[in-house]
């Protein structure tokens, strides 16, 4: 019955042990694994711009007109949305830097308190999407949405413009 998955893993198998060892090498003799790209950081810029646009949208349309199945939809939209971004940022962005900036100890330590900061900052909002994703909302939920809300809001408008002001200016080509 399951053999299809069996058959599925051992074809692929192969390659996915010469990609790994491939990998490995890069990595331990010091090779480059992530590549530089040209439109990377526009791409970032874009992605802020359309998480900052939901969240909006989230108190606009959802909260103030009290349409929490609005809202729910809109947290699901924004949650996925930060996950991609999340996912690019750290996976292109971060280790890219953390390559390139292998020889400048300072910079790179610059980097990696940036990388933790923005970890914080994602709990927060995964932590948020999930406790206010709800179709019915009490009086207590509502008073702590807002105050909730507001706290997320500074702290991604603050790291959006410290990411696109000072730290994205340290992704360059090799």
């Amino acid at each position: 019955m399951f053999s299809f998955i069996t058959d599925l893993f051992r074809s692929d198998n192969a390659n996915f042990e010469e990609r790994y060892q491939r990998s490995n090498h890069a990595t331990a003799t010091g090779g480059r694994t992530i590549s530089y790209d040209p439109t990377l950081v526009h791409s970032l810029k874009k992605d802020h711009a359309t998480l900052v646009d939901l969240f909006q949208r989230i108190w606009d349309e959802g909260f103030q007109q009290r349409d929490f199945y609005r809202l729910a939809h809109l947290l699901t939209l924004f949650k996925s949305g930060f996950q991609a971004h999340l996912i690019k940022e750290n996976v292109r962005f971060y280790v890219y830097l953390e390559q390139h900036l292998a020889g400048d100890v300072h910079t790179l330590q610059v980097v990696k308190d940036f990388r933790t900061d923005m970890n914080e900052i994602a709990n927060a909002v995964m932590h948020f999407c999930k406790r206010y994703n709800h179709e019915a909302f009490s009086e207590q939920m509502l008073r702590s949405f807002e105050r909730d809300y507001r706290k997320v809001g500074e702290a991604l408008t603050r790291r959006v413009s410290l990411e696109e002001k000072e730290l994205y200016i340290l992704y360059e080509p090799a």
